[in-house]
């Protein structure tokens, strides 16, 4: 098993066409009024108006769940998020892209050794270092 087969299941249950807003994440765009070199790129690729643009960057998209604010910030795809969905060669290499630029492409093996590692993933994949570790766990114990 692949950390990547881990965290499919964790985000999505092995789902690729898994969308989930942030409403949270919304509203900080809309009052910070941002609009940086992703909301542009998004705004582009789409051909859509900035609240379009802040919904799509604030929506989690496919088998991992990352941030459309994240997949075109660090240049994780050239797609728009719809063709994203459909292709799942494009998100598992979107994950190694990220994992890699976090620092966090760790094996499964490296995760079972060493907890801090996991509390390191969960903190900067997801942002609950605690939370998100138990359930990362919780699946390692069945490795």
């Amino acid at each position: 098993m692949k950390l990547a087969d881990v965290i499919k299941q964790i985000e999505s249950s092995n789902n690729k066409l898994a969308v989930r807003f942030e409403p949270l994440f919304y509203q900080r765009l809309k009052e910070q009024e941002f609009n940086d070199k992703s909301i542009q790129k998004i705004k582009q690729l789409h051909k859509c108006n900035t609240d379009t643009a802040y919904m799509i960057a604030s929506t989690s998209w496919g088998y991992f769940q990352i941030m459309g604010y994240n997949l075109y910030f660090y240049s994780l795809t050239d797609k728009t998020v719809f063709e994203f969905l459909f292709d799942e060669t494009e998100q598992e290499q979107a994950f190694e892209k990220f994992t890699q630029i976090k620092n966090i492409n760790f094996t499964v093996e490296e995760l079972l050794e060493d907890e801090k590692k996991v509390r390191k993933f969960a903190k900067l994949y997801n942002g609950d270092e605690i939370g998100y570790s138990k359930k990362i766990q919780r699946l390692l114990q069945n490795v």
